[in-house]
């Protein structure tokens, strides 16, 4: 097997570890406190870990950087230059403490959570993205174990605490920590700069929606919110277990100057990405949203089957944007990010107050479509990726909301998507089970 397709194997199936349990871990902390403390209680408390969560991006300004550079000097430079890079990297997270006398709460989650995502960032540059499954497993037994107090983020706190303390084992232990140069720190500050800017704006339209719904329409709606989108994002795990796997041979192989490898894998993975959701989705329109009201205790309304096709839209836009973030063409990324944010944020002003959260939905839906028009014209002009799998996304759009007219009509849908994509169904399985072959 080549190292491409170790690396991508190893990487993906750690993270299918590691992010399904912290996919779950948001689902059953969602739930569990639906139930144990009320769904006004549910909406303050996300809305507060939302806040943490989006604070944690500039904590975590280096991580992005830090994880495409660990990566590119592995076939370059050399352990020394990824030492250098370590320090800063890790220390930047702890000035969320700073914030301490606001809430402490919300200082200590964000600080944590930072330290979590350049924990990550630097695991899977390091090509070591298995040891980050163990950390995440390990610190998952915390979490569950947080469910035993009264408190209502004793499971994030201890979570996120016992990765905070394998990180730092991990760096003593391995010898990963040098002083900083200023070589490194130029590419850092570099790269992060504008980095930085397109993840506070894909993290922005994860965690804006509960925040928004709170600030603009009070707790409930929130609550409501937090139901139907810890549900809907648990589908975004898979192309996160894809990225994590990708953005660092991306940057690997651009080193290299295998530049025609980026599109091709951006065009595979896009189709199986679309065909896999849409797939996904249908089932979960029908009957998902009646297993989902069971579960939280109240009906999540119409809104659920717009928040699954919001998140269908963003997952089958994120390998172009990884593949434009991995090389060169960062700031075209960040460019269409930041305008689906801004247009998310906008609209949301009038539609949360008006709507509720089926507003919610809307403005997630208008952000992430503005995002893949971008993303789909400057992979096709940069990179010479084609947009033609975004044919198949917008039948299944189609046919998925004729659900807001008639519930059964995902049964129907899903046998007309399967016939009309049956080419890249055959194409679907045939790249699965290369995976399973031997390469040169």
């Amino acid at each position: 097997m080549s190292y491409e397709r170790r690396v991508i194997l190893r990487h993906s199936l750690a993270s299918v570890v590691a992010l399904g349990l912290t996919g779950l871990g948001r689902f059953l902390y969602s739930a569990m406190v639906a139930r144990r403390f009320g769904l006004e209680e549910l909406g303050t408390a996300n809305s507060l870990l939302s806040k943490a969560f989006f604070i944690a991006i500039p904590l975590s300004f280096f991580a992005v950087a830090l994880g495409k550079y660990t990566s590119e000097f592995l076939g370059t430079r050399g352990q020394d230059s990824i030492r250098s890079m370590t320090l800063p990297s890790f220390l930047l997270p702890l000035t969320g403490l700073f914030l301490l006398p606001v809430n402490a709460y919300l200082g200590i989650i964000a600080a944590l959570r930072g330290v979590q995502l350049t924990l990550r960032s630097f695991l899977y540059g390091m090509h070591r993205g298995e040891h980050y499954a163990y950390i995440i497993t390990l610190s998952f037994a915390g979490f569950l174990v947080g469910f035993l107090f009264q408190n209502v983020f004793a499971p994030y706190l201890l979570f996120f605490g016992l990765i905070a303390l394998f990180a730092a084992g991990y760096l003593v232990k391995f010898n990963l920590i040098g002083m900083p140069r200023g070589e490194e720190m130029r590419l850092l500050v570099s790269y992060s700069s504008f980095a930085f800017l397109g993840t506070l704006s894909g993290v922005f339209l994860v965690q804006g929606p509960y925040f928004m719904g709170e600030y603009l329409a009070g707790p409930e709606v929130a609550g409501n919110v937090s139901a139907i989108l810890s549900t809907a994002f648990l589908l975004t795990y898979l192309p996160q277990v894809l990225q994590s796997a990708m953005m660092p041979l991306f940057s690997y192989e651009y080193g290299r100057n295998e530049k025609n490898y980026v599109k091709l894998m951006a065009e595979e993975t896009t189709s199986l990405l679309i065909l896999i959701i849409a797939v996904v989705v249908f089932p979960l329109m029908f009957p998902g949203r009646e297993i989902l009201s069971a579960t939280f205790g109240f009906d999540v309304g119409p809104a659920f089957y717009l928040g699954l096709m919001a998140v269908e839209v963003y997952i089958a836009y994120n390998p172009s944007i990884v593949a434009l973030n991995a090389t060169a063409y960062v700031r075209r990324g960040t460019l269409v990010a930041l305008l689906g944010a801004s247009t998310a944020l906008a609209s949301w002003f009038y539609l949360i107050p008006a709507f509720g959260a089926m507003g919610v939905m809307m403005g997630l839906m208008f952000g992430y479509g503005v995002i893949l028009v971008g993303v789909a014209h400057y992979a096709r002009i940069l990179l010479g990726v084609s947009p033609r799998p975004y044919v198949s996304l917008a039948v299944a759009l189609f046919l998925q909301s004729l659900a807001f007219l008639s519930r059964y009509a995902p049964l129907v849908g899903l046998p007309l998507f399967l016939l009309y994509n049956r080419r890249e169904v055959r194409e679907g399985i045939s790249l699965l089970r290369s995976f399973r072959g031997r390469g040169p």
